[in-house]
């Protein structure tokens, strides 16, 4: 197969991996950093980089390049009934066939989730296959973590959702690295 610059093969359109996303304030940055000291210890797993800390609303996979204008569109069209909310963090979950420790949320603000539902029916309304499963809020300590830690309830993380972001995932040597393409306030 001939590789054309960039790593797409001849004749293919590019694309870039992408998915709807929150970020945390540097509250929540904080008390997630005391989260991965607490359930990871040296050695347990590979901990998340604090660059990488978010919590996904939708992952769309590889989308072709032509397919941008449609996702932003997507994400715009969503952030029109987004409503600023709290969510809260408070349960350690291992998850382990994909070998992750997570720290969930035991419920999902009427906010949030409304959101989640805007951005899939978006999403389909333009040609895409969103998630169909539930939404399950959550955000990786650690990935190929074993063995898991005292599972349940734990102190908890609030972190405000003040508006929501369209992110490229970029694989290099070094592990992921994530872009923000575009953001999108939520309204009070």
């Amino acid at each position: 197969m001939t590789m054309m610059p960039g790593g797409h093969p001849a004749g293919q359109e590019p694309a870039r991996r992408l998915f709807f996303a929150i970020w945390p304030d540097e509250a929540a940055r904080a008390r997630l950093a005391a989260a991965v000291r607490e359930f990871v210890p040296p050695g347990a797993g590979r901990p998340q980089r604090p660059d990488q800390w978010h919590l996904t609303l939708e992952f769309l996979g590889d989308v072709p390049e032509s397919r941008l204008p449609v996702v932003l569109d997507a994400g715009a069209a969503a952030s029109g009934g987004a409503c600023a909310c709290e969510l809260v963090l408070d349960q350690i979950e291992h998850w382990k066939r994909p070998q992750v420790l997570c720290l969930a949320a035991g419920s999902i603000p009427e906010a949030l989730a409304a959101l989640v539902h805007s951005l899939r029916s978006e999403l389909q309304l333009r040609g895409f296959a969103p998630e169909t499963r539930p939404f399950r809020a959550h955000l990786t300590l650690a990935r190929k973590f074993r063995r898991a830690p005292s599972l349940g309830a734990v102190e908890p993380v609030r972190w405000p959702v003040r508006g929501f972001s369209l992110v490229q995932s970029v694989t290099e040597p070094s592990g992921s690295r994530y872009l923000e393409l575009a953001a999108w306030p939520a309204g009070a």
